[in-house]
């Protein structure tokens, strides 16, 4: 029915008859729909197919974000998921009326309960029972109560919402152009592309629980209220002043004190830089006296040093370089080539044996372009060398080693197992 008719009592009484139903099976209420006209049409409304966790976060009045720049997918956001929002098709329109009445509504479960017949009728009998009645007359019965519903919108789509992995890439982008190189380098920073919490908030696509992780994992660092990162030598230089405190000191591997460290190089680092390394690089160890002391992060710290070595392009000599790196860290820590994973590989095939940087974080976004890239580079790999290159793609569905048989082919050399590229030239 168009938007804006009516019917009458009499109209639907017709249609009663020629559905060849018996007013006494209905209740008195009929609800008439209206489709609306072009101009009454809501396009602004869509339906959304929600889960148990969307569902309590909306009945609980959280917020829920869409995000998403024109050139991106849209997600959707909760103070601590991520969903993507696909569209899909309805294998059947549905009508959007507000206020429709429903059975209880309607006095109908007492209508049923009124007419119903004997349980030893058959449905046959029921039907027959039904027919019959249709022929009968509705004279004298009250005027049926005649209530219009208006359909505001007619749906044919909905939007599907799955979890989905954080979009974090845009991260380091967005705060590479203002890395942090000392005070004395920030009058060459562009002010304009500085990114506080609200700003990354808006066109990062993750929840705020998720976005605030992932700061602290690239190491982000709240400057004067903008998050910045800082620039690998920078780093390097604060870190060394604080690794050459130990030696200062005198102090045990396990006895590092934040205060001594803290008030030794505050003339030389902001202290806002200076708490957050140490947060980077530490963990408690033991309290006395009540005093909590610390000691470095033991593997982090060869790690970024093996990384300083490395930082020159070009390939080393092993055993050179291994010596090197046992010899820049403090006293007391243990240098392990299993610490290069993701930052080095190693050809111990070749003479002399060398070692190159070869970092994650230098290769491609796009998973085929990464993993062609991977076997460009090495054609056979183990899994835990390659795992560190492709686990930023693993989700609790697809593990490393489900994407490693989706995208490289497996096979055995010297009884272990190695994976190569799928498609061989």
């Amino acid at each position: 029915m168009v938007f804006g008719e009516t019917r009458t009592p009499e109209d639907v009484r017709k249609i009663i008859k020629i559905a060849k139903l018996h007013e006494s099976e209905l209740t008195e209420i009929t609800q008439v729909l209206r489709f609306p006209g072009a101009h009454k049409q809501n396009d602004n409304l869509r339906l959304m197919l929600l889960d148990d966790n969307l569902l309590k976060e909306i009945e609980a009045g959280n917020e829920l974000v869409f995000k998403g720049d024109p050139e991106e997918n849209v997600v959707l956001c909760t103070s601590n998921k991520t969903y993507d929002v696909k569209e899909a098709e309805t294998s059947n329109s549905i009508l959007l009326v507000p206020d429709l009445l429903f059975a209880a509504s309607t006095g109908l479960d007492e209508t049923i309960q009124n007419n119903s017949m004997d349980d030893s009728d058959s449905s046959f009998d029921k039907s027959n029972t039904s027919l019959n009645k249709s022929t009968e007359s509705d004279e004298g019965k009250d005027p049926r109560r005649i209530e219009h519903k208006d359909i505001i919108k007619t749906f044919f789509t909905y939007y599907e919402l799955k979890p989905c992995k954080p979009r974090l890439s845009k991260l380091q982008k967005l705060l590479e152009p203002t890395l942090y190189q000392g005070q004395e380098l920030e009058y060459a920073i562009d002010k304009s592309k500085l990114m506080n919490y609200d700003s990354l908030c808006d066109q990062i696509q993750a929840s705020k629980h998720e976005l605030e992780q992932q700061l602290e994992r690239i190491q982000a660092i709240k400057i004067d209220g903008y998050y910045r990162l800082l620039d690998f030598d920078y780093e390097f230089r604060v870190l060394s002043y604080m690794l050459d405190l130990i030696e200062e000191n005198s102090w045990a591997l396990d006895r590092i004190s934040k205060e001594i460290t803290l008030d030794s190089l505050k003339d030389l680092v902001p202290m806002s830089i200076l708490e957050a390394m140490f947060r980077f690089y530490t963990l408690e160890s033991v309290e006395e006296d009540g005093v909590q002391f610390y000691k470095y992060k033991e593997d982090k710290i060869c790690k970024f040093l093996a990384r300083v070595l490395l930082k020159s392009s070009g390939k080393f000599n092993l055993a050179e370089f291994l010596q090197a790196w046992r010899d820049s860290v403090p006293d007391g820590m243990t240098t392990d080539e299993s610490q290069l994973a993701g930052i080095a590989l190693i050809d111990k095939t070749s003479t002399p044996q060398v070692v190159w940087g070869f970092s994650d974080t230098d290769l491609p976004e796009d998973i085929n372009e990464r993993f062609k890239l991977l076997f460009q580079t090495k054609t056979k790999w183990t899994v835990d060398q390659i795992s560190p290159y492709i686990e930023c793609y693993a989700t609790e569905k697809l593990n490393v080693n489900a994407l490693l048989t989706k995208y490289a082919r497996a096979s055995t050399q010297d009884g272990v197992r190695v994976f190569s590229a799928k498609h061989m030239n």
